[in-house]
């Protein structure tokens, strides 16, 4: 805790240094801050932070500070792989005394990187390097650092130290190679470092390191705890060693050590038993063999009066070892034998430790601790009997002890031992988790120095007088989780300095006056608990903090006339039985207060507005639905009042403003995101968060809007009165009014509903299942507010002129489900504002051109399940957005001149073809059509024969029913041109008999001759496959031979406009997306594995005719893929070729890079191919216009002559073959 604190206060320093620094105006390096150095404040501390992924390294001395020569101390943090310093970063820092690098990952430094040091002292490198990178320090690097004293490297992976570290440091003190995990540590024998006293070898994986040892003579302190040493010789290697620190290895035994070790940790080895190196040590005064498996059979004498503290905790002792402690009883101050096995102490085993101060049994199978086993003038301060099977202390166990800690929980106690009340210093008590059911009078009380008592887990059943009374100095109780019901009136008295008592997980259910006493009291938990009615008056007055959560309480006292809640500022009341909350009932004085997941269905008005210190209020998990302004309104608020009201049924009602909030809210609702409340209207939910002012809304069944001077008369256009059957909803300033009226199914005879009687103000009407068969002229005149107005499932069957006459606000109607058939268009006057019209479920079959002319704004409209056969002629030309069709039995017919001739040609008298226009129309306007997947032709196949009114569906059977036939139109239009509206043919091809006879001579003779013409190509292609193949074997051939007598042949002729080099793996992606589109410009391409010769990748031998080829092509397209980059191009026939082909610089090399195949990480030779030539990116989208620009220009390729004079030179010549190895 002291090293915590003063790394805290060291960087506060650095900080205010830092700040001091900037304000004076010096220009610290970039990425630096400057301050004076904490050790000697003339010189100058740099804070280096390179994290940043493109930070740019650069030497100090080569800003424009000033200072450089004057820093002592540089601290260097990274965050980055691959860090390199530049080799002067560090150049004329002459007077440099500490560094520290964290962090940046590196392989090695330059060996001119420390040069300029020479006066360092102390270097600190920690995580240089990770499981996946190395660091290599060598001996060149530190030469430079020859006064360094201190050299630590930490927390790095495979790192290499160099032989001669202790030759380069001649002057190091302390070493620090921890956590390193290095396996094993090696020294030139010539070099001993004598004067390095620290070595710190901890956190490896070092199993042996005698002979690095062997070069440390000096060394007084050496830790290599957590590694894998299994034998350890230290007596000639460290004569003058004083502390050992081997814990967590393999040891079992050790063999020797210098008689000057005075500390030893040997936890968590393999010991069966205490080393005689140990034991003989004549100066030991502190020893660990914890977590080791030594038996109390095995104990030998320590040599040591010397020795303070021993920790034999974890082994496998059935008794106290005394022979340990024979020379050195006297002296022992901290004994530790917890989890062991030990069943008993005898009388006097520990009479002569005078100068114990702890002892720690816990853990082991103590069933009577007797009197005697400690001496009465011992100074032992803390003992610990936990976790045993104690069932008694003897009464003079304890007598004469001067303990302050006495530890005896879960063990088989059935009541307070009376032996604690002898121990008179005693402060803090643990008697939780026994089987206590019994505390005698004046046992506890009369221990003057009692701070803290833990009877916790206990079988108490009531707190009587006289047990803790008098006890002046008790601080802290816990009772918690026993009995308890009954807590008498003086169970506290005279306690001043009592401030916090549990009582949770009890039966009590009442306080009374059990805790008015406790004046001091400070902090009460009586949650889990069976309190009915928390009464203010029976807590103590100054009690701040009350838990009471997970009772039965269901009534709160008034807390205004009771002194005693005037410090209250914390109460947790959750999760009992509340049912409403008034102001009275909430002492004025709180900070806090949590009643969630009670069932509080009100809170009363002005709850909180004397609560001016309230911070927080939890309101979750209740049955609240309206909470009103005036109710969380706090006047003189001093804080934001910070709610969370979620898991509540709340409504949005208009008196719940405060929940919008505005730009400094008093109230702040922490779950806003999960609290939610439901639309008075629909009953949807809507978030708290995302709450606006229009959807709070109240229900009304009579109100008068302010200031409105006719609300005493029955007939006032400012007075809104709730039709019968009907819901209505307003908000708080009478902008909205809404109207539901719904029918009753139940109601016999049925009453046609009233429009006159809906209010005026009314803003939006939805008037669904009532009785209305017909609406009148002016039904709705005068209500100027209406935008919004639903006639659904009414039985509506006609609409008289002017019904809607005069709705300036009016925006949206809906008139679906009714049973209307027509519109003319003069319902409407004065509705220019509609812009959504819903007609969808009644039985219109056909439109009005008017009601597009009185709704001029109109651009949504719901035709769907209606009666039209076919598309309105209005829809023609309409300025609709969106319109829906689907569920009417549409008619689909062909079009076309052909389709109108032989129409008329079968019945003059028939329809026009165009009547049934519904599929012309739907090509051209489907995209207005939202429901145009389920749109769908109908075609009535008995009615149209009857009628004598068919179309092209009439032919196709029923398939819905026994008349009906049904196609969705989208198949329809799919296939109008290819099947459906396909003309029937009387030519050639007609249905004749003769004209079959012919079409079938005639088929017959052309496949006669598609068969010759095939046949005669496939011999064409052969003929052209063997000239190819020969004359690869007469082109002439690049001989790389340099053995003696071998000349260069010809240089070939053009063959080829460009060879393709690729991975056989891509073979298929490389003809699909690049060959195939080049050859069908007529560009000849050469593929290295479909024309070029076949190689083996394990012969390393190279191929003249694949140089052959390649030099007779105009250019190379070199398609570099991971696949070419891990098989091909690893070959020794393809690089050769390859670079040759490069290096002739009238050839041109064009190479495409794949997915994944970074340029900059390619080989030299690849690379160097690259540089100076074309690349081009596949996934380019500029990739063809790019390869068009890069090819060279078609030369014309070789005639026939070419193979003649290729011939002629095998002829010479004959075919030379080339291998190179």
């Amino acid at each position: 805790m002291r090293r915590k604190m003063k790394l805290f206060l060291f960087l506060l320093l650095v900080i205010n240094i830092c700040r001091s620094a900037a304000a004076n105006g010096d220009e610290c390096p970039k990425f630096c801050k400057c301050a004076p150095d904490p050790v000697q404040p003339t010189s100058k501390l740099l804070l280096c932070d390179y994290s940043s992924k493109n930070t740019t390294i650069t030497p100090i001395a080569s800003s424009n500070y000033d200072q450089v020569a004057n820093i002592r101390s540089l601290f260097i943090s990274c965050d980055n792989n691959n860090f390199q310093f530049p080799d002067a970063y560090f150049k004329s820092l002459t007077a440099l005394h500490h560094l520290r690098i964290v962090g940046c990952e590196t392989t090695h430094f330059s060996v001119k990187l420390f040069e300029d040091l020479a006066a360092l002292r102390r270097l600190e490198l920690d995580q240089i390097s990770t499981a996946s990178t190395s660091f290599e320090m060598t001996e060149d690097v530190l030469m430079p650092l020859a006064r360094l004293e201190k050299f630590s490297l930490t927390r790095s992976r495979n790192i290499e130290l160099p032989q001669r570290l202790l030759c380069s440091l001649p002057h190091l003190q302390v070493l620090n190679i921890s956590s390193n995990e290095l396996p094993s540590l090696r020294r030139e024998e010539s070099c001993v470092a004598q004067q390095l006293l620290i070595v710190d070898l901890s956190r490896n994986r070092l199993t042996n390191i005698e002979q690095f040892l062997r070069g440390i003579p000096a060394i007084r302190q050496i830790s290599v705890a957590y590694n894998s040493i299994a034998e350890l010789d230290l007596s000639l290697a460290t004569p003058f060693l004083q502390q050992l620190d081997a814990e967590a290895n393999r040891i079992v035994d050790l063999t020797s050590l210098p008689g000057t070790v005075v500390h030893v940790n040997l936890a968590g080895n393999a010991l069966k038993r205490v080393p005689d190196a140990v034991a003989e040590l004549a100066s030991l005064v502190a020893l660990n063999v914890s977590r080791n498996e030594i038996e109390a059979g095995n104990s030998s004498v320590f040599s040591s009066p010397e020795l303070e503290m021993l920790d034999a905790s974890y082994n496998k002792l059935d008794s106290l070892p005394v022979e340990w402690l024979q020379k050195c009883e006297k002296r022992i101050a901290h004994l530790h034998l917890e989890h062991n096995s030990i069943e008993q102490l005898t009388g006097g085993v520990l009479a002569n430790a005078t100068n114990l101060q702890t002892l720690d049994l816990s853990s082991n199978q103590l069933r009577v601790f007797r009197d005697e086993v400690l001496p009465e003038n011992s100074k032992i301060g803390n003992l610990r009997l936990s976790n045993n099977s104690l069932e008694l202390l003897e009464p003079s166990s304890l007598s004469g002890l001067k303990l302050e800690s006495l530890d005896l929980s879960h063990n088989k106690l059935t009541e307070v031992p009376a032996a604690i009340g002898k121990v008179e210093q005693l402060k803090k008590v643990d008697l939780s988790h026994n089987r206590i059911a019994k505390v005698y009078q004046y046992v506890l009380n009369k221990i003057k120095q009692l701070h803290t008592v833990d009877l916790s887990n206990n079988q108490l059943q009531s707190i009587g007088p006289y047990i803790f009374s008098d006890s002046s100095e008790l601080h802290s109780l816990d009772v918690s989780n026993n009995e308890i019901s009954l807590l008498f009136k003086d169970a506290f008295a005279r306690c001043p300095k009592l401030r916090k008592i549990s009582m949770k997980m009890n039966k009590i259910k009442s306080l009374d006056e059990g805790l008015t006493e406790a004046s001091g009291l400070r902090r009460l938990d009586v949650s889990h608990n069976e309190i009915l009615v928390l009464k203010w008056s029976a807590l103590p007055e100054n009690l701040e903090i009350l838990n009471a959560d997970n009772n039965d309480i269901n009534l709160l006292t008034a807390a205004s006339m009771s002194p005693s809640t005037a410090n209250l500022k914390s109460v947790s009341l959750s999760n009992n039985g509340i049912t409403i909350m008034n102001a009275d009932q909430i002492p004025n004085s709180l900070e806090s207060l949590d009643v969630s997941n009670n069932r509080l269905a009100k809170l009363g008005k002005t709850a909180l507005a004397a609560k001016s210190q309230l911070r927080r209020l939890n309101l979750k998990g209740n049955l609240l639905t309206v909470v009103a302004t005036e109710s969380m309104k706090v006047v003189e608020a001093v804080h934001p009042l910070k709610v969370e009201i979620s898991e509540n049924p709340l409504i949005c009602d208009c008196q719940m403003g405060w929940m919008i909030g505005g730009a400094k809210p008093k109230v702040l609702i922490q779950d806003s995101e999960t609290a939610s409340c439901s639309h008075a209207v629909d009953g949807h939910q809507i978030q708290i968060q995302s709450l606006s002012k229009k959807d709070l809304l109240c229900p009304y069944k009579s109100v008068c809007e302010p200031e409105c001077i006719c609300c005493q008369y029955g007939n006032c256009d400012c007075k809104s009165v709730c039709p019968a059957n009907c819901r209505c909803f307003r908000d708080d300033q009478f902008n909205i009014n809404i109207v539901r009226c719904h029918g009753n199914s139940s109601m016999v005879p049925k009453r046609e509903f009233v429009v006159s009687e809906l209010p005026v103000s009314a803003t939006e009407i939805i008037l669904s299942g009532v009785t209305l068969p017909q609406l009148r002229t002016h039904s709705f005149i005068g209500r100027l507010r209406l935008q919004r107005l639903h006639i659904n499932g009414t039985g509506l069957r006609s609409i008289q002129p002017k019904a809607f006459h005069t709705l300036p606000a009016l925006k949206t109607l809906d008139l679906s489900d009714n049973s209307l058939i027509s519109l003319s268009g003069e319902e409407f006057l004065k509705c220019g504002e509609v812009s959504q019209l819903f007609l969808n479920g009644n039985r219109f079959s056909t439109l009005s051109r008017g009601i597009f002319e009185k709704l001029p704004n109109l651009k949504y409209l719901t035709l769907h399940n209606n009666s039209l056969e076919d598309i309105p002629q209005v829809l023609h030309s309409t300025a609709l957005s969106k319109i829906s069709l689907s569920s009417n039995p549409l008619r689909c017919d062909c079009s076309g001149g052909s389709q109108q001739h032989l129409h008329h040609r079968r019945d003059p008298k028939a329809h026009p073809f165009w009547e049934h226009n519904a599929a012309e129309w739907f090509s051209l306007h489907r995209h207005l059509v939202v429901d145009f997947p389920k749109v769908e032709c109908w075609e009535n196949v008995t009615k149209a024969f009857l009628t004598n009114d068919t179309t092209v569906l009439s032919a196709y059977p029923p398939n819905m029913g026994n008349d009906v036939f049904v196609m969705p139109i989208e198949e329809f239009l799919r296939d109008y041109n290819s099947t459906i509206c396909v003309p029937f043919s009387s030519g050639f091809f007609g249905q004749d008999p003769q004209n079959s006879i012919l079409f079938v001579i005639i088929t017959i003779s052309i496949a006669v001759l598609l068969c010759v013409l095939v046949i005669l190509a496939i011999s064409f292609i052969r003929k052209s496959h063997d000239a190819i193949n020969q004359r690869r074997y007469k082109a002439s051939s690049l001989n790389c031979s340099t053995s003696a007598g071998s000349s260069p042949l010809p240089v070939p002729l053009l063959s080829y406009h460009a060879f393709v080099s690729y991975s056989k793996k891509d073979e298929k992606m490389v003809i699909d997306q690049l060959c195939r589109p080049l050859e069908d410009e007529d560009y000849q391409l050469c593929l290295l594995h479909r024309d070029g010769p076949t190689y083996c990748s394990n012969l390393h031998a190279i191929s003249d005719e694949l140089i052959a080829q390649m030099d007779s092509s105009q250019c190379l397209i070199l398609v570099l893929t991971k696949h070419f980059l891990e098989n091909e191009w690893k070959t020794l026939q393809i690089k050769t070729s390859h670079q040759l082909f490069a290096k002739n610089r009238a050839k041109r090399v064009i190479a495409v890079l794949g997915d994944g195949v970074d340029a900059n990480l390619l080989d030299d030779e690849l690379g160097q191919i690259l540089r100076k030539h074309t690349r081009i990116e596949m996934r380019s989208h500029l990739f063809w216009t790019l390869l068009h620009s890069s090819l060279p220009s078609r030369l014309p390729l070789p005639s026939n002559s070419g193979d003649d004079s290729s011939q002629l030179y095998s002829d010479i010549y004959g075919i030379v073959p080339s291998d190179v190895v």
